[in-house]
């Protein structure tokens, strides 16, 4: 009899556990879902709004679908992943911007389309950052750097929308000063950065980060003279690939 309440001791804390595991696992899959739904609510728009001002560039458009169906993807991980009912609102609200962002690519020189779209893009990125505030669960120092690298490829898609859209819209000034105010967050993430114990190796590639970021800043930062959408569209992909590396090895070392 002894033996069998140890037994069920023993299953009860075996239960626990596996519980516990299950809950972590579900809480970083609704933070890197929330993290992806931020990055393309920007990549979408700043995609469409460069195909809406070089109406020959159909990959742009190709790629805002792409993003459209990935959003998607994200929608089902954390209908699947949480049991929070304010959290299942919010994904109801986000899945009708996404509709809406589909019938403005369905239609896309509309000339009311860039407002829209840039609309869209905040109510998906505060519904997502409202499910993440949501979560009960802190994160360790390698998900943090993880999280903070997918910051730097947001930020970095969130300028180069303000970009696009300076050179689309008449009234820029809202624009501007997200554009400003994104640039000194992408400052402090980079300082940041300097914080970690990097190996010599991966030094380098922050040092690359930091250089490619310092080249493309100049175009942001004087957006009023230098109206070039094509380079900056360069520059910036090339930041994100310095990013990217540094993401991936915090990614790896989890």
């Amino acid at each position: 009899m002894k033996m069998r309440f140890i037994n069920y001791g023993l299953l009860a804390v075996l239960s626990s556990s596996l519980l516990t595991a299950a809950s972590v696992r579900s809480q970083v899959s609704l933070i890197e879902a929330s993290e992806n739904i931020r990055l393309e609510s920007q990549e979408i728009v700043k995609n469409y709004l460069y195909f809406y001002g070089n109406h020959k560039k159909a990959h742009e458009k190709e790629l805002a679908e792409k993003g459209l169906e990935s959003l998607d993807k994200q929608f089902r991980l954390i209908a699947k992943s949480t049991k929070d009912e304010d959290s299942k609102d919010i994904l109801a609200f986000l899945d009708y911007s996404k509709e809406k962002m589909q019938e403005v690519l369905d239609d896309p020189f509309n000339k009311d389309n860039p407002a829209l779209m840039l609309d869209y893009s905040e109510i998906l990125l505060e519904g997502a950052e409202s499910i993440s505030k949501n979560l009960n669960y802190t994160p360790t120092l390698e998900e943090m750097m993880l999280i903070r690298m997918k910051d730097i490829s947001f930020l970095i898609e969130r300028m180069t929308k303000y970009y696009m859209a300076i050179l689309t819209e008449d009234d820029s000034e809202v624009y501007a000063e997200g554009l400003a105010d994104s640039i000194q967050k992408m400052e402090n993430d980079l300082a940041s950065l300097s914080d970690y114990d990097y190996s010599s190796e991966n030094n380098s590639h922050l040092d690359l980060l930091k250089s490619n970021w310092s080249a493309l800043k100049g175009f942001y930062t004087n957006y009023k003279t230098l109206k070039l959408p094509n380079i900056v569209l360069l520059a910036s992909n090339e930041v994100k690939k310095s990013a990217l590396i540094l993401e991936i090895y915090h990614s790896k070392n989890q």
